[in-house]
């Protein structure tokens, strides 16, 4: 058995490796200067390798600088403000995203949990149908709608939609279902409100669930991609998402530091929310 074990860990010890790699060779290269990521990244053959007979030259990647330098941040942050635009951008279209669907999700959940009307189920689970079809099948109707309603080309067009998803809904009427249903029949024949059981019952009860959403819904729409291909045309108002790509054209060496700049909100959300993410999920049921 225990040898079972050993193996066991040190099988997930490779995997944990293996997924952290690009994450390390990210952070240890936003330190290394221009030259020598060129030098590492570049396949190109100099006369040196001819000289040598070297005919094919491979990529390779260092852990560790020769030099360290901090010169590719001082870029992006200092020299070149446009960045902070661009992450100004993305929480500008995230922000919105998040507090809306949370509390949008968290009212429709309750109307789907607590209030008892004809059609109830066959309606949520027609709601939640839209939540299996991918964001591509969406984007066309979205379109039109935005098109008609004169918002294409705003930030409108994805944080409407984004506000409405489905799977908010899902979240935190599976978190709603965890709570003893004799709460809300007692706070109802003491004369309680729905709105004053919603907010002194049901909401302290959701945090971990509110809490979940946030972090699911902060991810999904920091990384998005489709929709403001779509949606954004003004180089100026794109998401830090969709211009990490142009900003290292000719700059190898920024790409490295953007993209941990880029990867710090989502990885602070998770590293200080993991309990709550794991709370509110386990608590929705979702496997």
């Amino acid at each position: 058995m225990k040898r079972k074990k050993y193996v066991g860990t040190a099988i997930l010890i490779v995997f944990s490796v293996l997924f952290l790699l690009p994450l390390l060779v990210t952070f240890t290269n936003s330190f290394m200067t221009e030259n020598e990521i060129a030098l590492n990244y570049s396949d190109r053959l100099s006369l040196f390798d001819l000289a040598e007979g070297i005919v094919q030259r491979f990529i390779s990647f260092s852990l560790i600088p020769d030099e360290v330098t901090i010169r590719q941040y001082q870029n992006i942050f200092v020299d070149d403000p446009s960045f902070l635009v661009l992450i100004y951008n993305s929480m500008r279209l995230t922000i919105p995203v998040v507090i809306g669907n949370v509390v949008i999700s968290a009212f429709a959940a309750y109307g789907f949990t607590a209030w008892k009307w004809k059609g109830k189920e066959i309606l949520y689970y027609l709601y939640i149908t839209i939540m299996l079809m991918p964001v591509q099948a969406l984007l066309v109707p979205n379109f039109i709608a935005a098109t008609r309603m004169g918002m294409q080309e705003s930030y409108l067009a994805i944080i409407i939609p984004g506000m409405f998803s489905p799977f908010g809904v899902f979240i935190m009427r599976q978190n709603m279902k965890s709570i003893p249903p004799s709460y809300l029949e007692s706070a109802g024949i003491d004369g309680a409100g729905h709105l004053t059981v919603f907010f002194r019952i049901v909401l302290p009860q959701l945090k971990s669930g509110i809490a979940a959403l946030s972090m699911l819904v902060f991810i999904d729409y920091w990384n998005i991609v489709d929709q403001a291909i779509i949606f954004i045309k003004d180089y100026a108002d794109e998401p830090l998402s969709i211009y990490l790509s142009r900003i290292a054209q000719g700059r190898v060496a920024i790409i490295f530091a953007a993209s941990c700049v880029y990867m710090a909100p989502p990885l602070w959300a998770l590293l200080f929310g993991q309990e709550n993410l794991e709370r509110g999920i386990e608590m929705s049921g979702v496997k």
